[in-house]
């Protein structure tokens, strides 16, 4: 019983490890009568033990986060094999590099930049985080449906 703890410690440095080895298959499906540009696209996803951060490229983040707070912009977690789905909640957020050494600090869409040193950050990158996890028969659909929207599945490990 005592070394129950340790054992628990270890499990959970080793969850972002198993984690970070899955892949995912990012597919975009668009309305094809549509003219106007996708606000983003999604361009990778990390797995966290809290969900899935999907990070985008977008050339105007303000329109990105009115979709967000208009109720505009939509998740959903199907499970096919039972038949279910849901609607998660979308949250915006930035990863921060100050320098290209260290790790990104990740903060919250409206919350300030860190000091950095007093320079301005080497790299900002925007994502989506969605406390919803992947696997067999499940996947995430986000966007404007029917005009654009991405569909993500595990494809597996690495």
């Amino acid at each position: 019983m005592k070394s129950m703890p340790l054992l628990l410690a270890a499990l959970i440095l080793l969850a972002p490890a198993f984690a970070q080895d899955r892949t995912y298959a990012i597919e975009e499906l668009r309305d094809e009568d549509s003219k106007e540009p996708s606000p983003f696209s999604i361009t990778r996803v990390v797995a966290l033990t809290s969900g899935l951060r999907l990070f985008f490229s977008t050339s105007n983040i303000e329109q990105v986060r009115n979709l967000l707070d208009s109720g505009s912009l939509e998740a959903q977690l199907s499970d096919n094999e039972a038949g279910i789905a849901t609607s998660p909640s979308i949250s915006l957020g930035k990863a921060v590099w100050c320098n290209q050494v260290n790790e990104p600090v990740y903060l919250a869409y409206s919350d300030p930049l860190p000091a950095c040193a007093g320079r301005p950050p080497v790299c900002i990158e925007y994502y989506f985080e969605v406390p919803a996890s992947l696997g067999p028969g499940r996947d995430l659909a986000i966007g404007q449906d029917p005009d654009y929207l991405w569909l993500v599945e595990e494809s597996g490990s690495s």
